[in-house]
């Protein structure tokens, strides 16, 4: 679906982009990680046709960038921080007009437009003036833009703002269905911890450099420790049991649960097996880290 290759571009003195290369499958909710001025925008622009690359190659669904960034475009969604709107309309005339250039029947531009404006949580404000409207809800007003197109692949950026947790939710329910048709989301947040919840691949970008790439299993296997916490039936005994079988960094008690940090990663095996011969139920086991910590890691260089 999307294949970048040496991508590099130059601002003058600045390397905005410095060799990034990733491909993106169909089917996938790709997530594209950096702090600000890492070069995120660049690199999406560049994929989206709106800036050129002084170096490198891209293909967006086959179709070569460089050649043709008019057709790439013509096949894409792009929910960016929108600086022009129409301010006079509402958002529901917003929305129908952009229903009309995508060439939608009447039926079908009404039943596409309340869909979003339900998804994007917009119904409180959709016939109030564009002009009258916080940055957050413009925001909302755009991403129910993306979320009419019939386009195979979205680029998402901060799709979250301003939302709340329940339209959070039918959101990533709305993308994971979208990606199930063989479809494809280029995701950008800052929130990396929510982003754990729709994010099928991550690739972090620093100071133009691509520094990593994988799911988070792969990145958290890599880039942290191996820890765990466990819910057992008897903690103390669990501890002991645990403290005198393996070879360990530390263990703990927090909250009624085990916190275990293994030497090795491939010791997590025994912990079941330990804790079953001793008879202590093992009702949960789940890594520790996050997807927050993996990225300070790999932006300061650890292994």
């Amino acid at each position: 679906m999307i294949e970048a290759n040496g991508l590099c571009k130059d601002y003058r003195q600045i390397r905005a982009l410095d060799d990034v290369s990733f491909k993106v499958g169909r089917g996938e909710i790709f997530g594209f990680f950096g702090p600000n001025g890492a070069g995120k925008t660049t690199c999406i622009k560049v994929l989206c046709g709106l800036t050129e690359a002084t170096g490198g190659d891209a293909s967006v669904m086959g179709i070569t960038v460089g050649k043709a960034p008019v057709h790439v475009r013509d096949n894409i969604a792009i929910l960016s921080e929108e600086s022009r709107f129409y301010e006079e309309m509402t958002p529901r005339r917003y929305l129908n007009m952009f229903g009309k250039f995508m060439l939608m029947k009447r039926s079908e531009r009404l039943s596409a437009l309340n869909k979003a404006a339900d998804l994007a949580d917009i119904r409180s404000f959709i016939d109030r003036r564009i002009a009258h409207l916080s940055m957050g809800q413009r925001q909302r007003v755009s991403l129910a833009r993306v979320l009419m197109s019939d386009v195979p692949l979205v680029f998402l950026d901060e799709p979250f703002e301003g939302v709340d947790i329940i339209h959070r939710k039918k959101l990533r329910e709305h993308f994971r269905e979208y990606v199930s048709k063989g479809n494809t989301v280029f995701f950008t947040s800052h929130n990396l911890i929510e982003a754990e919840y729709i994010v099928d691949r991550f690739a972090f970008i620093h100071h133009g450099k691509l520094i990593a790439v994988g799911t988070a299993e792969e990145l958290k296997e890599r880039y942290l420790a191996p820890s765990y916490m466990l819910h057992v039936s008897d903690p103390q005994k669990a501890r002991k049991v645990l403290d005198d079988n393996l070879r360990l960094q530390s263990i703990s008690i927090v909250e009624g649960n085990v916190s275990v940090v293994l030497t090795r990663r491939s010791h997590a095996s025994e912990i079941a097996r330990l804790l079953i011969r001793e008879n202590i139920d093992l009702y949960e086991m789940k890594t520790t880290g996050t997807m927050e910590e993996v990225f300070e890691r790999t932006a300061r260089g650890d292994v």
